[in-house]
């Protein structure tokens, strides 16, 4: 199946290297875009979105963890309305999380510090699923390091714990501000939480190199950091790989799981990236200052569990370019990748953005390679001025 969609005349040769990625892939499709000053110049899509079925325009994809970049989008508009005080306290907001900890903030819960990566008890989908379920589960349970004092990633329990907070503040659920804040003023479809309608639209991830399960000794950080993926039961090894399974399935799709479930297209979700660092769709969702603290880079090294380098630096709940995460659109680049390859950044040196989605998952040191490849080219355009 060929490519399609339309890019402005000096992204032109990108066309060539987002085909050459789709005949890279064995199965699947993917799709690209790319906003300049709120414009859209790229915009390409190709291959499957389910088997013998094409990728089209529409085509929604779910974007894993590109998702927390979202959320931190939102909070950053609850910073800049000033609902929300980065260095607060969290049980400010949120008496009950005192159990947990009395200093822990708002900007270490942002930056992963808050000891709650994984739950210790394995829980099932349903559970899951169930928002408050998970929190009463996390606030039930000895943190797993103390908070504040490292970082761990929060694969899943980053959106939960984020969630409740944001419900305390402002009364409404992140799949709520979602859509009143960022979806319906720019005119794209995204959400947390999809509606059932829309089911049909969703691109079925594909079979790729999934890692096969190994034993692993209950509570060793191999385990701790396999649990925050999995929830022990929830999402067992290989989910989402196979049709209406893990994250291939509905009720995932429609559920509320603001640190993996985001769903939207590539040129959604560029726009929602662009709207914060410039004019889109005459919307501008965050001050440059705003951006600025979501940029200060705060998390580098090692998390808790030590793992070896390069190491993904963060700031306020984003990516920042680093080893690991190179090209970006330019140094001061910021958003977040997803599981398999997916991406979603805003730049404030060029006021640029870009969208990647796909659902041909690929794991290991060629994970991000496919959209690394497209940005590098994008930026050179860029650069060029």
């Amino acid at each position: 199946m060929g490519i399609h969609g339309f890019t402005a005349s000096s992204f032109e040769h990108i066309r060539d290297s987002f085909d050459k990625i789709l005949h890279s892939q064995s199965a699947g499709g993917a799709a690209f875009s790319v906003l300049v000053e709120g414009e859209c110049v790229i915009d390409l899509h190709g291959g499957e979105s389910r088997p013998g079925a094409p990728w089209a325009a529409d085509t929604l994809s779910l974007m894993f963890s590109n998702t927390k970049g979202l959320v931190s989008i939102l909070v950053g508009m609850l910073v800049e309305s000033g609902a929300l005080d980065p260095d607060a306290p969290l049980i400010e907001f949120w008496p009950e999380f005192g159990v947990i900890s009395n200093s822990l903030t708002v900007r270490g819960l942002m930056e992963h510090r808050a000891g709650l990566s994984a739950v210790r008890n394995d829980m099932t989908l349903d559970q899951l699923l169930d928002h408050d379920s998970v929190v009463r589960e996390l606030l039930s349970q000895e943190p797993l390091w103390e908070p504040g004092t490292g970082y761990g990633y929060h694969a899943i329990t980053f959106g939960t714990l984020v969630d409740e907070l944001v419900r305390r503040v402002d009364g409404r659920s992140l799949s709520a501000m979602l859509q009143e804040e960022l979806a319906l003023p720019l005119g794209v479809e995204a959400w947390i939480g999809l509606p059932p309608k829309h089911e049909r639209r969703v691109a079925e991830f594909v079979e790729t190199d999934w890692p096969l399960a190994s034993p692993l000794e209950p509570g060793s950080p191999t385990d701790l950091q396999s649990r925050a993926m999995s929830f022990g039961n929830a999402f067992p090894a290989g989910a989402g790989i196979h049709p209406n399974v893990g994250y291939n399935d509905p009720r995932v799709h429609q559920a509320m799981l603001p640190g993996a479930n985001g769903i939207s297209t590539a040129r959604g979700l560029a726009a929602m990236w662009s709207s914060t660092v410039t004019s889109t769709s005459g919307v501008r969702v965050l001050s440059d200052e705003t951006v600025n603290i979501l940029r200060e880079r705060r998390v580098t090294g090692p998390s808790v569990w030590g793992e070896a380098g390069p190491w993904p630096e963060r700031g306020f709940g984003v990516m920042l370019e680093c080893e690991a995460r190179s090209p970006l659109l330019s140094p001061a680049s910021f958003g977040h990748d997803g599981f398999g390859g997916q991406a979603g950044f805003a730049d404030p040196t060029h006021r640029a953005s870009f969208g990647f989605v796909t659902n041909y998952l690929i794991v290991g040191k060629q994970e991000h390679a496919r959209w690394k490849t497209l940005v590098g080219e994008v930026r050179a355009v860029l650069e060029q001025g």
